[in-house]
């Protein structure tokens, strides 16, 4: 499968190509240290962008959130010990408690993410454990992949709230990708590409509108 991405002129900046893929509903590429991942707006994420996610990746998909936001849908920790106010992690995997079947497809766990990023959600609408993890994370400390995707939807105007997964190495399917492998993988692609550790320095302010849009939910976006 090779999924559309609009082209981009040369003269766009790297961070500017992917805020407005970002905007569109279309994949990215974060790189971190020793390796990276592919993220989706949560609000968007088309049903064809998730699978050509997860057929890339790990398999295992994440949302991430801001920790509030996972204690408002009473997302549980993954370890007992965690707290959202002082430490960042995994939490419960989840599924929409309605309009999926076994959860597992990329169909019905686009319809999981695109639910933990609407504002409407209420913890009853999702059943526990299921088969999407949400992430919490953390306005500071550490600017890893989970931070900066929820960064980057919130400057591209979209509810703070991104799916993310573990890019696998195109050489090597044993391991995971390399940000060297990433940067090859994106072009390919041709899908943006940006250090996660970037995001938090970009220097790039957030439209007026983004406030809003970050607590206003999203309608669903499906693929022609």
């Amino acid at each position: 499968m090779t999924l559309p991405v609009q082209a981009t002129s040369l003269d766009v900046r790297p961070i500017d190509a992917l805020l407005d893929a970002l905007a569109r509903g279309q994949p990215v590429v974060l790189t971190a240290l020793e390796d990276a991942a592919l993220v989706l707006p949560a609000a968007e994420a088309p049903t064809a962008a998730l699978a050509f996610v997860i057929r890339h990746s790990s398999g295992l998909v994440g949302v991430a959130l801001p920790g509030d936001r996972c204690d408002a849908l009473e997302l549980p920790p993954m370890r007992p010990s965690f707290r959202h106010d002082d430490q960042r992690g995994w939490c419960v995997a989840v599924d929409a408690a309605n309009g999926v079947a076994t959860g597992i497809s990329a169909t019905d766990r686009a319809e999981t993410i695109r639910r933990l990023a609407h504002r409407d959600t209420r913890p009853e609408d999702l059943n526990r454990p299921g088969h999407v993890l949400p992430y919490a994370t953390r306005p500071d400390g550490v600017f890893g992949v989970p931070e900066a995707s929820v960064e980057l939807c919130l400057r591209a105007g979209l509810p703070a709230a991104a799916a993310f997964a573990a890019l696998v190495s195109p050489e090597d399917p044993t391991r995971m990708a390399t940000p060297g492998e990433a940067a090859a993988f994106a072009a390919t692609h041709g899908l943006p590409l940006l250090d996660s550790a970037a995001a938090g320095r970009s220097g790039i302010p957030r439209d007026a509108s983004c406030r809003a849009l970050s607590a206003a939910g999203s309608g669903e976006r499906h693929p022609t």
